[in-house]
């Protein structure tokens, strides 16, 4: 039987009792039924996980206490920030799956010109997001959580990238030349743009390479905007990162 993970947002050590409250308490009891007695792993993406056991479980919370440490990482050698251009609600959560999934480190939402969403609708989803991020950490094994930066104007989070300590910086962009040519020295560290529904703007496109980004596209096919996160970062992974045959 599978053993839930559970991430909390606490510090822990060696028998360490956590109380849950709220919307977790309420999927452990009434979803994940759980019961006192039954064993559960925590983290709290600091590295690492805790095998634990449930304590007891009430109408209003759940105690657990951890029992022993497991420094296991799971964690890709490739540091990879992507900025992610903001999606209609459903192909965010989408994209954000699959990027939490695939390793990222940190994701920066970012406001482009194409903006899928109205700028009123965008109040109260970045705690949606981290709420997604965590979900999909707890699902896929991660031991720390990719990091995710509040929403960025497109030219602050160009600028923001540009003046960082990054190997290699990709746009993905469908005109880009198909190119494959090996960057001189294996990145390690890599930011990918990527946009919304509509793409990036001419205007966007010109000022990410005017500040160091090289535009990039995987194939002469139109790839849906969730689907596109998921391609690339595969890409990566696999090219210089955790899948490559010649790992780091």
């Amino acid at each position: 039987m599978h053993t839930p993970r559970i991430y909390v947002d606490a510090d822990l050590a060696p028998n360490t009792t956590v109380t849950i409250e709220g919307g977790k308490h309420h999927h452990l009891r009434n979803v994940l039924r759980l019961k006192a007695a039954d064993a559960v792993i925590l983290f709290n993406g600091q590295g690492g996980e805790y095998g634990a056991e449930v304590q007891t479980i009430t109408k209003q919370a759940t105690q657990i206490t951890t029992l022993t440490y497991d420094p296991i990482n799971r964690e890709s050698p490739l540091h990879i920030c992507l900025l992610q251009g903001i999606l209609k609600r459903d192909a965010m959560i989408n994209a954000l799956q699959r990027a939490t999934e695939l390793g990222v480190s940190k994701i920066i939402p970012i406001q482009t010109q194409h903006l899928s969403e109205k700028r009123v609708q965008l109040a109260g989803r970045w705690e949606a997001w981290q709420a997604v991020i965590e979900q999909s950490s707890e699902q896929c094994g991660r031991t720390q959580l990719p990091e995710l930066a509040p929403l960025t104007r497109y030219t602050e989070a160009v600028s923001m990238v540009q003046n960082a300590d990054f190997d290699l910086r990709l746009l993905a962009h469908l005109g880009a030349p198909e190119s494959r040519t090996p960057p001189a020295t294996t990145p390690k560290r890599i930011a990918v743009a990527i946009g919304p529904e509509g793409g990036f703007s001419d205007a966007e496109v010109t000022l990410a390479e005017a500040n160091s980004f090289r535009a990039y596209t995987l194939g002469a096919r139109i790839l849906r905007a969730e689907t596109a996160p998921a391609a690339l970062l595969a890409h990566l992974q696999t090219r210089f990162g955790e899948f490559s045959e010649t790992k780091q």
